[in-house]
């Protein structure tokens, strides 16, 4: 008996965390070994991400799940039956024989994933060990949400509570010291909150700021330059932001729009602002400053400051992307996102790939992943995991830490790319 061989697929519609229409996969292996994974879109996405697959009704908002869990449950499922869990790139094949185009990359990467966990558990070894082996065995630096609000100042766009800020603790020799000095910066954040804007945090979700209370987002980084200052932790822990920038741009004036503050931005003003502020803030992590055809742009960023610039938008998991990304030195770090390809296997040969020619990778759990993103941190050697770092996010990389007991290592300073931290170049 082959104790991983897949003896059931089955899918339903279920809700994300962010209440979002989302495709849940339970796959069940012959030892009665189990694995479920959970994907969704995240809460601002680029154009150039796989296309999901969804109803063309009103349910959801017109992204409702049931086109695709049908698909799973009729058809594709019972192509994997038998094959074995535990031979992920074996297994992905099938699902891409399937099309990305025709059945959704939200429906590629929900089977996927469950697959990985359902192999992981019938091997008897963690996620993190089944995708990266012995090598596993380094702590990203952790990060945790701070402040976050898209509509502060005139934009009428939501654009998924961008631009998010948030804490990341990296001056540290374990995982452990610098998940506590993120607690002890998010506390000093959290007082300084009520104190000076009479705004109660929420200690998992961080602060939407609501309109009205801050003039301008410069006000907004004195202030997590101060909490940072108040816990003791300045030099050790820095601040990190996704702008989405693409969100706030006007293509037919070609401006950005209420980004940071009131009124509108050139391109040229843009650039020349994420490079001050790199200078005159404690910013380590920059992600997505520019549009997402902004390539150029990118370099021009990259060249001038000396801190890690994250491709996320510009590349959204995409190697042809990504090799452009690389040829222009067009960013130093990439975010690697399941749902934006399709699946486990694309992943892992994306991470592979661009570590190799000395890009950053960094995770994130935003899409559904959850949990897992932890596991795909350390399996990925990831430098920085977005969001990754206190509460339930925390737990599991301080179990991780655990489990791997002498053998963890974390990456501190180097896991940031930059020239400010020399050996992660």
């Amino acid at each position: 008996m082959k104790r991983s061989r897949i003896v059931s697929v089955r899918a339903i519609e279920a809700y994300s965390d962010r209440m979002t229409s989302a495709i849940k996969v339970y796959v069940e292996t012959e030892s009665g070994k189990t694995g479920s994974s959970l994907i969704c879109s995240g809460l601002s996405t680029g154009k150039y991400e796989k296309p999901f697959l969804y109803d063309a009704d009103s349910r959801f908002s017109g992204k409702g799940c049931r086109k695709a869990v049908d698909l799973i449950n009729a058809e594709i499922g019972k192509h994997l039956i038998g094959l074995d869990a535990g031979s992920q790139h074996l297994c992905d094949e099938v699902l891409l024989s399937f099309g990305k185009e025709r059945v959704g990359a939200n429906t590629t990467a929900a089977i996927s994933t469950a697959i990985l966990f359902a192999g992981a558990e019938s091997l008897g070894i963690p996620v993190y060990k089944h995708i990266g082996g012995v090598r596993a065995s380094t702590l990203p630096v952790p990060s945790a949400l701070a402040a976050s609000g898209s509509a502060r100042y005139g934009n009428s766009v939501q654009c998924g509570y961008k631009p998010s800020y948030y804490f990341v603790s990296y001056g540290y020799e374990t995982y452990s010291e610098a998940s506590k000095a993120l607690w002890e910066t998010f506390m000093a954040w959290n007082d300084l909150m009520k104190e000076k804007l009479k705004i109660k945090m929420q200690p998992i979700a961080g602060m939407a700021i609501p309109k009205g209370k801050l003039p301008d987002d410069f006000a907004l980084w004195e202030l997590l330059a101060d909490a940072i200052n108040i816990s003791g932790n300045k030099g050790k822990v820095g601040l990190s932001v996704d702008v989405a920038a693409a969100c706030f741009y006007n293509h037919e004036k070609k401006v950005y729009e209420g980004l940071f503050s009131e009124g509108s931005r050139t391109r040229e003003e843009q650039i020349d602002l994420i490079v001050s502020m790199t200078k005159d803030y404690p910013f380590l992590i920059v992600e997505d400053p520019l549009m997402e055809d902004d390539f150029e742009g990118f370099s021009e960023i990259t060249a001038r400051t000396d801190i890690q610039i994250t491709a996320d938008d510009l590349t959204a998991s995409d190697k042809k992307r990504v090799e452009t990304a690389i040829s222009e030195k067009a960013g130093n770090a990439i975010k690697v996102v399941t749902s934006q390809i399709g699946t486990v296997s694309e992943i892992i040969d994306l991470a592979l790939f661009a570590k190799e020619r000395g890009f950053g990778i960094v995770t994130s759990g935003e899409r559904g992943e959850g949990l897992a993103s932890c596991d795909y941190a350390v399996g990925l050697n990831a430098g920085t995991a977005g969001e990754n770092g206190m509460c339930y996010s925390g737990n599991r990389l301080l179990q991780i830490e655990s489990e791997l007991g002498r053998r963890a290592r974390f990456f501190g300073q180097y896991g940031i790319k930059g020239k400010r931290f020399q050996l992660s170049d």
